[in-house]
């Protein structure tokens, strides 16, 4: 019988490297698939992130599109008298603060035929995704970088023109304070009387000091001289912290002030704004603005106040929303008895000197664009202000024989005698009535990703 040397046996080796080998094959054919399927991912990601972040800039330049179609609006009604007889700025800005979606969402009662205007409709856009736009008023009016001490009067000015009553001689900073001082106390106040837990965490924390903190982090440290300059000051150093002394660019800043809790910071950040604001939109005021305007307003007051502006269905009023400072002032005064008419304009004067004005419709406003493609979503939100042109008073030239005050200035001879509270308000021409106001272009004075 033949003996089978089995060390030397080689037969089946080669079946065994060919399923090795698929083996093998298989794995890197499965991995490289699943590489592939990966990366596709990814770039499906990235087009959907980068469509969906082109959408919401197309949703910004919308709203860019509409504000200048309202700043046109604006200029014309305060041009034309008639016009603005007829139509509210209220009611144009109404239309600008509509929102808009794509697609554009069906009412629940809609038929066919409205389904099928709609398919057309989009069918016919070239639009890849999905859009949310919205613009809203700022209703914050509170502006912590008027904290910004003014340069101080020269040493040789007359000693006159410093003792002026306490009205004109306050600045607008030392306004500002004393306004922010007063809503910070009102709503901490308001807050520790429905909040015990509130109460007992802040209740020893001095509103005083929280601004004066909030004046030195904005203004230069040579300009901040006060009592309680140290103990800021050292509030900082012991942290190896440097304030900005500088204005604010964002309201959110206001969380790095350290005396500033979170808490305190949310609780006032809804009434302020670090832009300018210039007018009070009395047709968007909360309960807490108005509470700023009129401290010693009483709930009930209050009640009336919004029964008359926004309506009440139980007792059938409608809804009157103001068409005029004046119609306000009516309302304030008149009706509600909230205030006298001298006390109003007084109280109303503060706010000017502060850098705000009364008025029915707004000029900066908050832009919300949510751009969105399968599941990539980008939001951003920007801060558009549309400035107020500056009005430039015209020296009317002197005729012959007239003394010239720019000359006399010139040649170190003294000026004659002027009315010492300067050039009168501009006109229009027409006696006392003031020029209309006109709006400039709308700018992105902010913008943000959320």
């Amino acid at each position: 019988m033949k003996s089978v040397n089995l060390v030397k046996n080689e037969s089946g080796v080669a079946i065994l490297m060919v399923l090795t080998s698929v083996a093998i094959l298989a794995f890197l054919l499965a991995d490289f698939s699943f590489e592939t399927k990966v990366n596709q991912l990814k770039v499906y990601n990235q087009q959907d992130q980068l469509q969906a972040r082109l959408n919401a800039e197309a949703g910004l330049s919308m709203a860019m599109s509409k504000l200048r179609l309202y700043q046109e609006a604006r200029n014309l009604l305060e041009k034309n008298e008639n016009l603005k007889g007829t139509i509210q700025p209220s009611m144009v800005e109404s239309l600008l603060l509509q929102p808009f979606a794509y697609p554009v969402p069906l009412p629940p009662g809609a038929g066919g035929l409205e389904r099928s205007a709609l398919d057309e409709f989009e069918s016919n856009v070239l639009f890849d995704g999905e859009l949310i736009l919205q613009i809203s008023q700022v209703s914050g009016f509170l502006n912590p970088n008027n904290l910004r001490l003014q340069p101080k009067a020269s040493e040789d000015q007359e000693p006159d023109d410093r003792d002026q009553d306490d009205d004109k001689k306050k600045s607008p900073d030392a306004y500002m304070e004393g306004k922010l001082l007063e809503t910070l106390q009102q709503l901490m106040e308001d807050r520790r009387e429905i909040d015990q837990v509130f109460d007992i965490k802040y209740g020893n924390l001095d509103p005083e000091l929280l601004i004066k903190e909030l004046k030195y982090y904005v203004n230069d440290p040579e300009a901040f001289q006060d009592v309680e300059r140290g103990e800021i000051e050292a509030r900082y150093l012991a942290q190896d912290i440097i304030p900005k002394h500088a204005p604010l660019s964002s309201i959110d800043e206001m969380h790095l002030l350290i005396g500033w809790p979170d808490e305190i910071v949310t609780l006032i950040k809804p009434h302020l704004t670090v832009h300018e604001v210039s007018i009070i939109a009395v047709n968007e005021l909360t309960v807490d603005q108005l509470k700023i305007l009129f401290p010693d307003i009483t709930p009930i007051q209050i009640e009336e106040f919004f029964k008359h502006k926004n309506g009440d269905p139980d007792l059938n009023l409608e809804p009157q929303e103001f068409k005029s400072a004046d119609d306000f002032k009516q309302v304030i005064v008149s009706k509600l008895g909230i205030t006298g008419s001298d006390d109003y304009d007084s109280r109303i004067k503060e706010f000017e000197q502060a850098g705000v004005r009364i008025d029915v419709a707004g000029k900066l406003y908050r832009v919300e664009s949510s751009g969105k493609k399968g599941r990539a979503v980008y939001n951003l939100v920007a801060i558009v202000d549309m400035p107020i042109k500056p009005t430039v008073v015209k020296t009317p030239t002197p005729g012959p024989g007239e003394p010239n005050p720019d000359r006399q200035q010139d040649e170190g001879l003294p000026p004659d005698d002027q009315d010492d509270q300067g050039a009168p308000p501009p006109t229009g021409g027409d006696g006392d009535k003031p020029k209309p106001q006109e709006l400039l272009l709308p700018r992105v004075v902010e913008i943000r990703i959320e």
